[in-house]
């Protein structure tokens, strides 16, 4: 059966295929973060890439774009609206 998936459906299949438990899914967010986003963060590449080999090209894309996003949205809601 062929189905066609929503990105909420993507990204949580990725973060299942991610554990917590071991630090993985950390690992990949935290590497997405400085590689993608430009933040100082710490982690393993060679254990995020083979992490990332777990994942879909599609389920890749959208990680790092959430991962991206949420950032995004975090420094928004931190900076006072500009007044008019």
């Amino acid at each position: 059966m062929n189905r066609k998936y929503t990105v909420l459906d993507l990204l949580i299949g990725a973060m299942e295929k991610l554990s917590p438990k071991t630090g993985e899914r950390q690992n990949v967010l935290a590497f997405i973060q400085s590689c993608y986003g430009g933040q100082v963060r710490y982690y393993d590449l060679d254990r995020a890439v083979v992490s990332l080999f777990k994942l879909t090209p599609e389920e890749q894309h959208c990680v790092i774009t959430w991962t991206l996003q949420e950032k995004e949205l975090a420094s928004q809601l931190k900076t006072p609206a500009a007044a008019a």
